[in-house]
């Protein structure tokens, strides 16, 4: 293999590595340099509505250079701008066949363009493609010399031509995933739009993405939070119902999916957990996750609470503040300092508040009563 066709194989490698990762440019622009003697290697993008210039990778401009390009070449009297025919996938152009496309051989020199940008950094001679079009946007590569270096010979275009069918397939992955990574980050802009606190957790607890209400809850620590980037619950009993209800969420078929969204509450937050399902992929195993929201529940007027709960449940007094008190969160002892009465009367009244919610566990009798206070739809606990 000649070395022309090593640099050229070199460059269109780096090229699709660049698809991925932009760093990539730093080997693709070095290759196409010592291949083709130039002295500027440059991928922009038109925008002939705006006249702007959007660089994606140029090398050999400066930029005070680049800052004054859309003042001079955005004028009628540039002959780049009166051949759109040159200016589309497939075709490879230079000076020379711009010029005999418009029949007028002193076009270029004539212009702004030339004798206020080109000239004054001492470059005459230009070879381009456009990998891609669209909308009004024109996604041009260029190459540029020097005037002793001479116009690019056909040897030379050949092998731009060779690239360029490369460069378009490339540039439409770039335009497909800036389309997906766009339609991301407007999804994760419009969750960070939701009070609700919303999170994505794979089958192992760890974080995969959190709109700022989430991330603000945990960081307050209260009931669950992140602890090497996992959810974790503050107390070990909360942390073995939130590792249950995981692995139930995120069991696949072997286990019946939560009809309703299931439930943890824990000093006060209230945790909803609902599985999702990836697609299927012929190259990516669809792996199990869960979508999370948490919210602190709106404390309703303690009367009105009350008042709720004695009609549903007939609780007496006693035992509907013993209720409430524990819908504040924390354990049972702290429960019965803030209901006035002892950790043993607390316990006999818990005992009561089962039977006659139909409870068989603090954690379940607590996110019922949450629920019938704030009138919420049932979940289902764990």
């Amino acid at each position: 293999m000649s070395r022309p066709d090593v640099l050229l194989h070199r460059a269109t490698e780096a090229l699709y590595d660049a698809v991925i990762d932009p760093a990539a440019w730093d080997e693709v622009m070095p290759a196409l340099r010592t291949l083709f003697q130039s002295r500027v290697e440059a991928l922009y993008c038109l925008d002939l509505r705006a006249h702007t210039l959007r660089p994606v990778r140029i090398e050999g401009v400066e930029r005070a250079q680049l800052q004054r390009f859309s003042a001079s070449f955005y004028l009628p009297d540039n002959p780049c701008l009166q051949t759109p025919e040159l200016h589309r996938p497939g075709v490879v152009r230079t000076d020379e066949s711009m010029l005999a496309h418009l029949g007028d051989p002193g076009a270029l020199r004539r212009s702004t363009y030339f004798n206020e940008w080109l000239r004054p950094q001492d470059l005459a001679h230009t070879m381009g493609i456009t990998p891609w079009i669209q909308e009004g946007l024109v996604l041009n590569f260029s190459l540029l010399r020097e005037p002793g270096r001479g116009g690019f010979g056909m040897a030379e275009q050949r092998r731009l031509g060779q690239l360029a069918r490369h460069m378009e397939r490339a540039m439409r992955m770039v335009v497909k995933l800036d389309t997906l990574t766009q339609r991301c980050s407007d999804s994760t802009m419009a969750l960070d739009q939701v009070a609700q606190g919303m999170a994505v957790l794979d089958a192992h607890g760890a974080l995969l993405q959190a709109n700022r209400a989430a991330l603000q809850l945990l960081a307050r620590g209260k009931g669950f939070c992140l602890r090497g980037g996992r959810l974790a619950a503050r107390e070990p009993q909360d942390q073995a119902r939130l590792e249950a209800l995981l692995s139930a969420c995120t069991a696949g078929g072997t286990v019946p999916e939560p009809a309703q969204p299931a439930a943890l509450v824990a000093q006060g937050l209230v945790l909803q957990m609902t599985p999702l399902r990836s697609t299927r992929s012929v190259f990516v195993s669809p792996r199990a996750a869960v979508l999370v929201s948490l919210s602190e529940p709106l404390a309703p007027p303690v009367a009105q609470a009350r008042e709720t709960l004695t009609a549903l449940f007939g609780f007496t007094a006693a035992e509907a503040r013993l209720a409430l008190s524990l819908m504040d969160g924390g354990g049972l002892r702290e429960a019965a300092s803030r209901a006035r009465m002892s950790y043993a009367t607390a316990r006999w009244y818990l005992k009561i508040l089962f039977q006659k919610t139909g409870s068989t566990r603090q954690s379940e009798l607590t996110a019922l009563l949450v629920r019938v206070t704030q009138s919420a739809r049932p979940l289902q606990m764990h």
